[in-house]
C-alpha cells in the first residue's frame, strides 16, 4: 500500500473510530521522542532547502515564459539546483540512518515497525541520487538560443526537482504511523484494516 494510500485509511480510521483514547501512551513513546528530536533538526533542513528550490523553480518558469528557455541552461542555475539537490540527499539519508535506529527499538507489534520503508526510501535516494547526478549531462545538450530543446530539457529539471521536494514529504509521511500508536492499534490491527479497505475498492 503506498504511502498517500495509508494517509487516506489513517484519516478514515481516526474519523470513523470513537470508542479509542488519544489519551493513552502508546508503549514505545520513549522511542518516538527520541526519534523526533533527532530528525527535526534534518527535517528543518530539509525544509529551508526545499524553499531555496522552490525559489530557483520559479526563476525557471519565468524564463520560459519570457520565451527565453534556454538562458536557464546558461544561467548556471540548473547547477545551482544541482547542489540543493546534493544538500537534500545528505539530509535523506541522516534521516534514513536515524529512522533505522528507532525501528530497531520498536516491538514487531508496533504500527511504526516498517522495514520495508527503509527499502523504499533508499531506492528513492539512489533514483534521485543518479538523476542529479545526470543533470549536468542535460545542461550539456542544450545550446544557446535552442528554446525549444530547452522547454524539453527544463520539463525534466522540473520533473526531477519534484522528486527532490518529495524527500520533505517522506520526512512526514512516516510519522502517520503515531496515530494509530496512540490509538493502542497493533501492526496486525493496521495491516487487517488496510486488507478490509483494499477488499472495498474491488
Amino acid at each position: 500500500m503506498n504511502m498517500m494510500k495509508k494517509a487516506s485509511l489513517l484519516v478514515a480510521m481516526t474519523t470513523s473510530i470513537t470508542t479509542m483514547s488519544f489519551a493513552a501512551l502508546a508503549s514505545n513513546q520513549a522511542a518516538i521522542d527520541a526519534f523526533e528530536a533527532k530528525t527535526k533538526p534534518i527535517a528543518q533542513d530539509a525544509k529551508v532547502l526545499s524553499d531555496k528550490q522552490l525559489v530557483l523553480m520559479q526563476e525557471f518558469n519565468q524564463l520560459m515564459d519570457s520565451g527565453n528557455a534556454s538562458a536557464v541552461f546558461q544561467s548556471g542555475k540548473v547547477q545551482e539546483l544541482q547542489a540543493l539537490g546534493e544538500q537534500t540527499l545528505v539530509q535523506a539519508r541522516l534521516f534514513v540512518k536515524e529512522y533505522e535506529q528507532f525501528l530497531s527499538q520498536l516491538p514487531e507489534t508496533s504500527t511504526c515497525n516498517l522495514p520495508e520503508n527503509v527499502t523504499e526510501y533508499n531506492n528513492l535516494i539512489d533514483e534521485v541520487s543518479a538523476n542529479n547526478q545526470s543533470l549536468s549531462e542535460l545542461s550539456a545538450t542544450v545550446s544557446p538560443g535552442d528554446d525549444a530543446g530547452a522547454t524539453m530539457a527544463l520539463l525534466n529539471v522540473q520533473m526531477h526537482a519534484g522528486r527532490v521536494s518529495s524527500f520533505v514529504q517522506m520526512f512526514q509521511l512516516v510519522k502517520m504511523c503515531y496515530i494509530t500508536e496512540a490509538m493502542g492499534y497493533t501492526k496486525q490491527d493496521v495491516e487487517r484494516m488496510e486488507a478490509e479497505e483494499d477488499g472495498d475498492e474491488l
